[in-house]
């Protein structure tokens, strides 16, 4: 580990080796939060409950979002760069946080991997908290003179399609070449029809026990995406297009 310190640039870098104290600290002081509310509130009202009640009530729900959480992390630690420290603090990643990243940096359009990318997604990540907290409060503050109106029929219908609407923008920009950076890559839909069959397969066989299995379903799916993407690739099944390459055949025909 020390020897792969001293070879990678990334660890010598002020920038990221601050990027990532602060969001070990932040890290640490959001688990002690949630953790440590109700682990207080627990002893002085003399309720704590037996470990084997909260394995039994937390069984079903860690054997669905353990894997699926390490499946997210390995997917989009990546993308969201030092910000996924804040992200995963504040959550509402694949609903607000994965389109905002997402979308700052095709406005932006800096050079991925680089520290502006870093910066950017950072930024989206922060304000999108922000803006998550303002809404909050405001309705906290307006929830019983708004309460007549959220409770009629027309905002309870309106209400049930604006988790979709978040999802299809989000599977819309699946559909675009440029993924940011000056980056284009063309076919790459192609790499999840295998996962995505086997899925559908998966879900017709074990339709009862399918939300169960899903977060391991995602961690096995990641390799084959991966193996599967590599071959199209090589195929030219999916081509992948550099900022370098069209500066080359600018050149080329100046």
């Amino acid at each position: 580990m020390a020897k792969e310190k001293k070879l990678n640039p990334a660890y010598q870098n002020p920038y990221y080796k601050k990027m990532h104290s602060v969001g070990r600290w932040m890290t640490v002081v959001a688990v002690a939060i949630f953790v440590g509310v109700p682990l207080i509130t627990c002893l002085h009202f003399g309720i704590m409950p037996k470990f084997s009640d909260v394995m039994l009530a937390s069984g079903g729900l860690c054997a669905i979002f353990i894997p699926v959480s390490i499946a997210e992390s390995i997917a989009e630690t990546p993308l969201m760069g030092s910000s996924y420290y804040l992200t995963c603090i504040t959550g509402n990643v694949l609903n607000l946080k994965l389109p905002a990243t997402l979308n700052a940096l095709k406005i932006t359009n800096p050079k991925q991997g680089t520290e502006a990318a870093d910066a950017v997604t950072g930024v989206a990540v922060a304000v999108a908290s922000l803006v998550t907290m303002t809404m909050i409060f405001i309705g906290v503050l307006l929830l019983a003179p708004l309460k007549p109106m959220l409770g009629s029929a027309a905002v309870q219908t309106a209400a049930q399609y604006v988790l979709p609407a978040l999802f299809g923008c989000l599977v819309l920009t699946m559909f675009v070449p440029d993924v940011g950076g000056g980056v284009r890559i063309y076919g790459r839909l192609k790499a999840a029809i295998v996962p995505f069959i086997a899925a559908l397969v998966l879900f017709f066989i074990i339709p009862k026990y399918y939300e169960v299995v899903e977060g391991f379903v995602m961690i096995i799916f990641i390799p084959i995406i991966y193996v599967t993407t590599k071959k199209m690739y090589h195929k030219g099944m999916i081509k992948v297009v550099l900022p370098e390459d069209d500066e080359a055949a600018d050149a080329e025909v100046k």
